[in-house]
């Protein structure tokens, strides 16, 4: 009952009157998640949007298929959650809602599953931590990002999860990415990925941003 009380209020607090409105559309060459690519398609087509409410407030969805015809390999993600930020230091507290289709990549968490989370940032440095409702897995990440040239950047992430929460059966994922802003709110990124069981990924993606 948390988890849905917690949209709700989001929700309600992210009316367009009150909040900043944003959608995004894009396409990659593959959707991977935590290191493990979740379709065999070779061009995934990806959409979202977010509503940044007053007090820190945050909702919104994002999805992605990999296939028009077959909706069986999409996915919808919905989440929540509020941010504050003290003396330079940012705190997160969030909750996410994965629905996946039927024939999407088989993985730690099946065709749906809720996690919450938190996060800690200062300056270009970030933890997260997250721990499924059901099954009590959980994902550790850490991350960088660094600006330069004025419109590009780099990413770092390290990422571990733990299947059932305890750390004899951990997995390790790593990423570094880099973006480029283009004009129009459009941006180009290259990522490199490697997880411990699936190895090595090249992706390479294009994204819109549109403010309301």
């Amino acid at each position: 009952m948390y988890k849905y009380l917690l949209v709700l209020s989001a929700l309600i607090m992210a009316a367009p009157t009150w909040a900043d409105f944003t959608t995004n559309m894009g396409s990659s060459t593959r959707y991977m998640f935590r290191g493990v690519k979740q379709s065999d398609a070779d061009i995934v087509v990806s959409a979202g949007a977010d509503y940044q409410a007053p007090f820190g407030f945050y909702a919104g969805a994002w999805g992605y298929t990999g296939a028009i015809e077959d909706l069986d390999t999409s996915e919808v993600n919905a989440y929540t959650g509020a941010a504050y930020s003290l003396g330079g230091v940012s705190f997160g507290l969030g909750v996410i809602r994965y629905e996946r289709g039927a024939d999407s990549q088989d993985n730690l968490y099946g065709t749906s599953n809720t996690e919450y989370n938190v996060n800690i940032a200062w300056d270009a440095y970030r933890f997260s931590a997250y721990e499924d409702e059901d099954t009590k897995a959980r994902y550790h990440e850490v991350a960088a990002n660094y600006s330069f040239w004025g419109d590009s950047g780099m990413t770092f992430t390290a990422g571990m999860t733990q299947p059932d929460g305890e750390s004899s059966d951990e997995t390790w994922n790593y990423g570094i990415g880099f973006v480029k802003a283009m004009p129009s709110n459009v941006d180009f990124e290259v990522l490199v990925t490697r997880q411990d069981d699936k190895g090595n990924s090249l992706i390479l993606g294009i994204s819109r941003q549109f403010d309301w």
